[in-house]
């Protein structure tokens, strides 16, 4: 009899596990009402933050390649993606905004890019980005980049390629460009970590446009310097190639110098990287090894190909690009030095390996440090 019942008793159950299962909608937002954000670009507009989404709204993929309407701060991007601006006196309420015009609850999982403006970047910007660190949804790998003007400008392109900008752009500043050195690359977690550190100093690749025959063309070859939040200055190409070829492992890079009055090429296999810290004294003394191994890959002139495996010829490339190369990664840190940029987190290994100078000399450190640098080029071959 009890076998009965207990058989009675898991059909009931199963029934109603059913009944929960197909009437109960989990708190699930309504996809056809949600907006899955993919970029932002932040501005500010006198004392409110202005943000510019690109979204890609699933109501909107079946419906005309997802245009919308020019009201109310919405514009169609094509290909499922539209262009939404909010305001508001905070980041949150600035995304309340995007969902008042548009009836799409902004969603943040998917946002994979953020775009700093010129205007954001004169306060600090961890007001508005403190709202991404505590928001459990936001992705902390989320790429961060800089503008001239406004961000807005740089989500409003027209790529070249069909798409979104936001894809375009993460392109751009993809593990690729990283490794060839072409870009100085950061996201929110990294980019946080050092705001809190003692150096308070870091960079993000500065983001622009160029007019190309079929579209905008993206650049990010030039960096943005953040010191206490703030934007303090930039590097040009060739100081954020030589900043990189310290700071990140490269893989096959290009790097191109003159010597004998004939351009060169070398392609630069990998480089082994050492930064020493120590304290003599007064003097307060960092050190950089740089070893590049390389080959020579093209000339400017024609050569029989015998010419490119002489050893005698790639030692004086070699020495012309070591001497080249080492005077700009000097003219990178006179550039970050004269403006208080801690290029090398200098403080943080002062604060690290010899705290006990950390009082005495945290507050002048740049300006006091003493810096040297070696650079080598070896043959691979």
């Amino acid at each position: 009899m009890s076998g009965k019942w207990t058989v009675r008793f898991f059909l009931a159950m199963i029934a109603v596990l059913i009944f929960a299962f197909f009437s109960n909608d989990f708190n699930l937002v309504n996809v056809q009402k949600t907006a899955l954000i993919t970029a932002l670009a932040i501005d500010k507009d006198g004392d409110k933050f202005s943000l510019t989404a690109i979204v890609a709204n699933p109501a909107a993929q079946g419906d005309n390649g997802g245009n919308t309407s020019e009201k109310n701060g919405t514009s169609g991007g094509g290909n499922g993606y539209s262009t939404v601006e909010g305001k508001g006196g905070t980041v949150a309420e600035a995304l309340e905004d995007v969902n008042a015009k548009t009836g799409w609850y902004p969603k943040l999982v998917f946002c994979r890019l953020l775009v700093l403006g010129e205007s954001f970047c004169a306060g600090n910007v961890f007001d508005g980005l403190d709202y991404f660190l505590r928001n459990e949804y936001a992705a902390k790998d989320t790429l961060l980049a800089a503008a001239d003007g406004q961000a807005k400008e740089i989500l409003t392109a027209k790529p070249p390629v069909g798409g979104a900008v936001s894809e375009a752009l993460e392109k751009v500043l993809a593990d690729q460009p990283k490794q060839v050195g072409a870009v100085l690359t950061a996201n929110l977690r990294e980019f946080a970590i050092s705001y809190f550190s003692a150096g308070k100093s870091d960079y993000i690749p500065l983001v622009s446009t160029q007019k190309g025959e079929n579209g905008d063309l993206f650049q990010a070859s030039e960096t943005a310097l953040f010191k206490d939040g703030k934007r303090i200055g930039k590097l040009t190409k060739e100081e954020t190639f030589a900043l990189a070829c310290v700071k990140n492992p490269l893989r096959l890079a290009s790097y191109t110098v003159e010597e004998k009055g004939v351009e060169k090429t070398l392609l630069i296999k990998n480089n082994r990287r050492k930064i020493q810290f120590s304290v003599d004294g007064d003097t307060p003394k960092l050190k950089v090894e740089l070893t590049v191994y390389a080959d020579l890959a093209d000339k400017a002139e024609s050569s029989p190909p015998s010419d490119l495996a002489m050893r005698e010829q790639n030692t004086a490339v070699f020495t012309a690009a070591a001497t080249s190369l080492k005077e700009q990664i000097e003219g990178a840190f006179a550039t970050c030095t004269s403006i208080g940029f801690d290029a090398f987190d200098a403080i943080g290994k002062l604060q690290k390996y010899e705290n006990n100078h950390f009082d005495e000399f945290k507050d002048s450190l740049i300006e006091r440090l003493e810096f040297s640098v070696s650079v080598r080029f070896r043959s691979i071959r």
